[in-house]
């Protein structure tokens, strides 16, 4: 499934949003009288169990990758969302007409649950989008989500225990309070700065997630005013708030997960074909001023005697050296053209056609992808040895 996100897009479903909560709030008294609270403690653990289910499917998606990524933000992602689904279930347990929870379910409890979650959400999720990512050497996984049973069950302990001592945050029939307002804006705040580093971040790199990922923080943006100014937890603006907030989910999950999937698939497929054919397949990765072998397989290891191991983690241009412009070159220039680079390049007296360029990988960090084809059974009267050696390097030719 493709994300498909594109500018039009993100303007539209923004512009729709805002025109939505515009008419609810003009056409209010209206909708009142057709829309039916009684139904809402229903339709609020619908809302809530989607979320969670979402929140879940990203930890999920965080522990699996973990293992062969080891990447910091990933371990972010699992701590993140795992504590956020467990605070979102106390929250949903809690909901005041819900059946009794450890004590009887109130507005308070409920509401000091639902902004804690938001806080620590907030928080943690402008940390994932600034946060330079790097690979970890151990498996952390088990301290992440030991930190997040730590972190979500005391302060679920602490506000089942304390609700009757805590600051009231509403005041049914009445709406919120100071307080209430307070942590709302800061939460608001919080993701206004997110949206405009995604789309800081989608400026520089024009990669769909990151606009996914902006649109997520409008809807969730929007959903946190509108909890500033609903009058009970039954009414309409509650109801709408949580619409909004499902839908923020939603697109978290379409950029960490869907755009992801698709590149790692399209990539996988690449490496599929290109490792059929008599050659090579490989990716590098840029590493100071060198660009690092990560991956390389190909019918032309076997006829070199090399195998995966002892090249990966080499430098590119000691795999595949050169006489003049060596792969870093090569390697720069699609980079800067951000298109593929042809070249021919002789190896061990095999004359080669090798093609580059940029990716990204399944962290959307940027690569190089390459193929290198041994054409010499292809031309065996045109080229011999030592017509290879004159021959090498001299040409280089701009796949538009």
């Amino acid at each position: 499934m493709k994300s498909n996100m594109t500018e039009t897009k993100f303007l539209v479903y923004s512009v729709s949003a805002i025109a939505l909560l515009v008419m609810v709030r003009m056409f209010l008294s209206q909708i009142n009288n057709i829309y039916n609270p009684n139904n809402y403690v229903g339709i609020h653990s619908f809302l809530e169990i989607i979320c969670v289910a979402i929140s879940i499917t990203i930890f999920l998606y965080g522990i699996k990758h973990y293992s062969t990524t080891k990447s910091v933000r990933l371990l972010l992602l699992v701590f993140t969302f795992f504590t956020v689904a467990v605070i979102d279930i106390f929250h949903t347990l809690s909901y005041n007409g819900m059946p009794f929870f450890i004590t009887p379910s109130s507005v308070q409890k409920a509401t000091w649950f639902w902004v804690t979650a938001r806080i620590i959400q907030s928080i943690l999720m402008l940390s994932l989008i600034l946060l330079p990512d790097r690979q970890l050497k151990r498996d952390y996984r088990f301290v992440a989500v030991a930190l997040g049973v730590i972190v979500s069950f005391s302060i679920g302990y602490i506000i089942v225990s304390f609700e009757t001592n805590l600051p009231l945050l509403v005041v049914e029939g009445k709406g919120t309070t100071l307080l209430k307002n307070s942590m709302e804006y800061v939460v608001s705040f919080i993701l206004f700065i997110s949206l405009m580093v995604s789309l800081y971040h989608y400026y520089l790199d024009k990669k769909e997630d990151k606009l996914t990922f902006a649109l997520a923080f409008v809807f969730l943006l929007l959903t946190e005013l509108i909890f500033t100014i609903y009058q009970s937890v039954f009414d309409l603006d509650n109801f709408l708030g949580h619409i909004f907030k499902v839908f923020g989910f939603y697109f978290i999950l379409k950029g960490f997960y869907f755009s992801e999937s698709d590149a790692k698939s399209v990539k996988l497929n690449e490496q599929q074909a290109m490792s059929d054919q008599p050659g090579l397949f490989f990716r590098l990765k840029k590493q100071g001023d060198q660009f690092i072998c990560t991956y390389i397989e190909g019918e032309l290891l076997k006829a070199i005697h090399y195998s995966p191991d002892e090249l990966t983690g080499r430098p590119i241009s000691e795999i595949l050296p050169a006489l003049d412009a060596s792969m870093n070159d090569y390697c720069y220039l699609s980079k800067k053209l951000k298109e593929a680079v042809t070249f021919e390049r002789v190896f061990q007296e095999r004359f080669l056609i090798i093609s580059i360029k940029p990716s990204v990988d399944e962290l959307n960090e940027d690569v190089i992808l390459g193929t290198a084809m041994d054409m010499t059974g292809v031309f065996p009267r045109i080229f011999n040895p030592k017509q290879m050696k004159n021959a090498e390097n001299k040409n280089v030719k701009i796949v538009m």
